[in-house]
């Protein structure tokens, strides 16, 4: 079980008394300590497991200094604004089931003994005894750093008005799995194991189809899907490419996708539009099967819903044989 510790509300103040910008107003530090007792309260309180742990890890990152970012104004605003959601409806398991609303886990790390964690969108009028849903596992783009402290990106979701979840997680269709990655790192080193830790933490808690296991990202997160995938390649069923970040592809690298359904897109006015079309071409010089790509004309580096329904539409059409 996670140990949950509430800081004092001077303690809080006082380590963020260095930075005038680091300094919560009054309400804010007010609604966060609120925040902190209902979530302790309704973790005592409930039953499901599942809650239990969404509301201790809410919990555990709204403190959680071990990765390096203090708690900060910004962090006191999004955690108190945060207290108006669990107030109305996050507390309620219903919420989960009907919404796409992300349950919030976290791990410890084997390879550093971290704390981390993921969001969690459960399959529409989920049944914990049904274990042949879909995986969608979607890897996120950079925030420019803005990621890099878990708080940014994880109470975006935990607001009144619902933001920050993609189509994947928006349609409810199986399990949407949206990893941390510790942050805007690339997907290189520690933020890589962070996302095979995170794959292999969801599968230690739910069995879904082994035919239907999805991979896909925007941005640096089309960039990881294509890294991610030679080293678990036996798992995937397809896997998508959103505007990738992608640079320095050879022959050699795109023949490690010929196996796979691959699906890329990107728009024509993005930087990364060059690096698209090579790999473009060297997954169709390495004879990849089952290729679809699309040049959306007169767009820059923009995730349009549009393009995420396509995609999402195509990778269902796709399970493992």
């Amino acid at each position: 079980m996670m140990k949950v510790f509430l800081m004092p509300f001077f303690v809080c103040f006082a380590f963020l008394s260095n930075a005038q910008d680091s300094i919560p107003n009054p309400q804010d530090a007010q609604g966060y300590q609120q925040l902190l007792f209902l979530l302790t309260k309704a973790a005592s309180e409930t039953e499901n497991s599942l809650l239990k742990e969404h509301f201790e890890t809410v919990m555990y990152f709204a403190q959680d200094t071990t990765h390096g970012f203090k708690p900060g104004a910004e962090d006191y605003k999004w955690a108190s604004e945060s207290l108006s959601y669990f107030d109305s409806i996050g507390l309620n398991w219903e919420t989960y089931l009907n919404e796409p609303r992300p349950l919030m886990l976290s791990f410890i790390s084997p390879s550093d003994g971290l704390r981390s964690y993921y969001w969690l969108v459960l399959p529409k009028n989920y049944d914990s005894t049904k274990k042949d849903y879909p995986l969608y596992f979607e890897l996120h783009g950079s925030g420019g750093g803005s990621n890099n402290n878990p708080r940014k990106m994880i109470f975006q979701p935990l607001q009144p008005d619902l933001k920050g979840v993609a189509t994947g997680g928006s349609r409810k269709e199986g399990f949407w799995v949206f990893p941390w990655g510790r942050g805007d790192k690339g997907y290189r080193d520690q933020a890589e194991k962070d996302v095979l830790e995170a794959l292999a933490d969801f599968d230690s808690r739910f069995k879904t189809d082994p035919t239907r296991q999805y991979l896909y990202g925007f941005s640096m997160g089309g960039m990881g899907t294509l890294k991610m995938y030679p080293m678990t390649k036996e798992r995937w069923s397809a896997i998508a490419s959103y505007s990738g970040a992608l640079r320095d592809a050879d022959l050699e690298k795109a023949k490690e996708y010929v196996s796979v359904p691959v699906w890329i897109a990107w728009g024509s006015e993005e930087r990364w539009a060059d690096g698209n079309r090579q790999i473009r071409d060297l997954f169709i010089e390495a004879g990849v099967k089952d290729f679809e790509w699309t040049e959306v004309e007169g767009v820059g580096h923009k995730y349009l819903g549009e393009y995420q329904e396509k995609m999402l539409d195509w990778l269902n059409e796709h399970e493992k044989k």
